[in-house]
């Protein structure tokens, strides 16, 4: 009981004290040494003020902000940037751009520190220790941008290119939109955006079907074994007899591809521009099944089938 008594008295001993210690503060002492802080010299012997290096740095970063904006828009401008259209080397010029404002802003920030006479040997160990987190935590972020750089450097890919990306986590295809730090992304041909990691990218299988500027039409079609399969070679041929968008100078052929178990397979095979790709394959079956029904081709169907395994 005693012991519980003598606690309580020193204890409250000491909470009289620490309210008397604040009661007594001086905070008019306080307010008036941060002041004195901005207004003092600096220590340089030059007579500057901390309050007129401050403010010395507020108008290096204003006006540094519309010069660079000023510089941007002169290197956008030079490298083709403000046009508007497709333009293959697009995304590795956003790329360098936005490499160039990095650079300009990080000597911004030496110059400010600079102003400031701020002195950083100090952080140098605390920088490094962040350096080394920061990497092991962001390791597949530096990986999607250093796959970013390997990609735009070996221009295997551009903007515009149809290309079909095939991996481990899956597939996808569709028009490259534009390729940024981390990611690459495709338009696919129903509308639809998808987004690729670039180290993805880097490791996958990527077939490139505008690379070359040309594209080969594969169309298959099946059609009774009782057809006379000469004239149904002429007739898939005077499909695209004339058609403009056939390239004259690549062979043009038909040929029969497959045996089935109800159908004779014929394929019709042609050279194309890859901007005219999907419009000639997409008329295709129209034409096809009108030509046939004019020349009295039956092409089996399912119901067919259905008979036959009566």
């Amino acid at each position: 009981m005693l012991l519980f008594e003598d606690t309580t008295s020193i204890t409250s001993e000491a909470t009289s004290e620490a309210a008397s210690e604040t009661a007594g503060f001086d905070w008019a002492a306080f307010w008036k040494s941060i002041g004195d802080f901005f207004v003092r010299d600096d220590g340089t012997g030059t007579g500057t003020g901390y309050l007129i290096r401050v403010a010395f740095a507020i108008v290096i970063i204003i006006l540094s902000y519309f010069v660079i904006k000023l510089l941007m828009a002169i290197i956008k401008k030079a490298m083709g940037l403000r046009k508007r259209g497709p333009e293959i080397d697009v995304s590795a010029k956003w790329f360098i751009a936005n490499v160039i404002k990095a650079v300009m802003w990080i000597g911004v920030a030496f110059l400010v520190v600079g102003i400031l006479n701020i002195n950083i040997t100090g952080f140098a160990g605390v920088a490094s220790a962040i350096t080394v987190a920061l990497g092991l935590a962001l390791q597949d972020v530096i990986g999607c941008w250093a796959s970013g750089i390997i990609i735009l450097n070996q221009k295997h890919i551009r903007t515009g290119d149809y290309i079909h990306i095939k991996n481990g986590l899956g597939e996808c295809e569709g028009t490259v939109v534009k390729i940024t730090f981390l990611m690459t992304y495709l338009k696919t041909p129903n509308g639809q955006e998808v987004t690729v990691p670039n180290n993805n990218v880097q490791k996958a299988i990527v077939t490139n079907f505008t690379k070359l500027g040309k594209r080969r039409v594969n169309y298959d079609v099946g059609v009774a074994y009782n057809t006379d399969i000469e004239l149904a070679k002429k007739v898939l041929l005077s499909v695209v007899k004339g058609d403009k968008r056939v390239l004259k100078d690549e062979e043009c052929v038909v040929y029969v591809y497959e045996l089935g178990a109800y159908s004779v397979g014929l394929r019709l095979r042609l050279w194309t521009k890859v901007e005219d790709y999907w419009s000639l394959y997409n008329e295709l079956s129209e034409k096809v099944l009108l030509a046939f029904n004019k020349n009295n081709i039956y092409i089996p169907s399912s119901t067919d089938r259905a008979v036959s395994q009566r």
